[in-house]
């Protein structure tokens, strides 16, 4: 009761506004992106395993896509800070676009692999770039909130976009699933166009950041066990008979919408540290329940708990990197916090698709919640300068 109370008390004194024009356009046009993402999210497996593609060849091709966005990131936030945010999130949202129509053309596992390539690059880009003009854009005294907010975006996308994909995939085929994922993208495209530049170019601004080097690696324990979910669980689920596999990304989405803004507004109240470490707890807890899930029911309670301890820690993460970083060098610490959100991915893919091709998917995920509840008991255990701040 004394949160809802102090929640309202500052909610009627602020006089910032935060759903300005850019905001909105920004959180539209990522909503769409992000929605063109999620098409490929349970069907790419599908279409893998179509054209001959091994359990290990899916984690490398699901990988790739995100190892090539860590290894441009530094490099795009350094050029978000000395080019400016609008032009870097067009340019990528622009590679993203054609990457999606080249997906129909790909017939092997060697060209998917190129093709992933080219598709992160524009995926890495234009995500930091949006992140970036978020951060601009958002009122300091209400960062997590913000942040939680902007969030939503990609969790509505991740509502929708994967059981979409399913019942077109279902209804039609490929073609017409990489095609509709296009005219997605183009839309993302339009919306970012009227956005306006919000930061002045600083032509020397640092490659990697420091200060985000504590969050980053707190965001990399979470979404190594991210790689496994989105990379291995449509097949989990058709192993356990469930049709639709997108219904536990579309749990997991809607539960992530209910609690982001909350959990963003409460690192904003009580301190980030007091948020991160039980979402990190409640995502341990989701994954062991993923390992052991035998059913519907076991599979939509993981996804509930996964959906709630990511809600709490992504946006209190990213929150807190803000926190730190001055203007100047915001691109590049935004750069190095989405290049660890990405090396999780791309690591938890093919590292943990080598566990379950020799161990099975029980040991995989029960691997997984480990790996992040290590990450809790570090924040937990540190006492270094980073952590007091929290």
């Amino acid at each position: 009761m004394n949160f809802i109370k102090e929640y309202y008390m500052q909610k009627t004194a602020k006089n910032e506004t935060l759903f300005s024009r850019d905001f909105v356009l920004t959180s539209l046009s990522t909503f769409t992106l992000f929605a063109s993402f999620y098409f490929l999210l349970i069907t790419l497996p599908i279409y893998i395993q179509k054209i001959g593609g091994t359990e290990s060849e899916i984690g490398l091709i699901i990988g790739v896509f995100t190892i090539s966005a860590v290894a441009l990131r530094p490099f795009i936030g350094q050029e978000v800070d000395r080019r400016g945010r609008k032009i870097i999130l067009i340019s990528g949202i622009l590679v993203f676009l054609i990457s999606m129509l080249l997906y129909d053309y790909t017939k092997s596992v060697t060209s998917l692999l190129v093709l992933r390539v080219l598709h992160g690059v524009g995926w890495g880009a234009a995500t930091t770039a949006a992140t970036t003009l978020i951060a601009d854009i958002a009122p300091p005294n209400r960062r997590g909130e913000a942040m939680g907010v902007f969030g939503m975006a990609s969790n509505v996308a991740m509502a929708i976009g994967p059981a979409l994909s399913m019942i077109l995939l279902q209804a039609y085929d490929f073609s017409i699933l990489f095609s509709i994922g296009a005219g997605i993208s183009l839309v993302s495209l339009l919306l970012a166009l009227p956005i306006s530049e919000t930061m002045v170019v600083h032509p020397k601004t640092p490659l990697f950041s420091r200060e985000a080097l504590f969050p980053s690696a707190l965001m990399f324990t979470v979404s190594l066990t991210y790689g496994s979910i989105v990379s291995f669980l449509s097949l989990f689920a058709q192993k356990q008979g469930i049709a639709n596999p997108g219904i536990f990304f579309t749990v997991f989405a809607v539960t992530l919408i209910l609690v982001r803004a909350l959990a963003g507004k409460l690192s904003d109240i009580k301190g980030r540290k007091y948020v991160i470490i039980p979402g990190m707890v409640l995502i341990a807890a989701g994954l062991w329940v993923l390992s052991t899930a035998s059913g519907l029911e076991s599979f939509l309670i993981a996804a509930l708990l996964y959906g709630l301890g990511f809600g709490l820690v992504h946006p209190s993460l990213m929150a807190y990197l803000v926190d730190k970083v001055s203007d100047k060098g915001r691109g590049a610490a935004m750069g190095t916090f989405t290049a660890a959100f990405d090396l999780g991915i791309g690591a938890g893919s093919i590292i943990l698709g080598l566990v379950l091709q020799y161990y099975g998917f029980q040991i995989m995920y029960t691997l997984s919640g480990l790996i992040v509840l290590i990450g809790a008991i570090f924040l937990i255990a540190s006492t270094g300068k980073a952590s007091r701040q929290m």
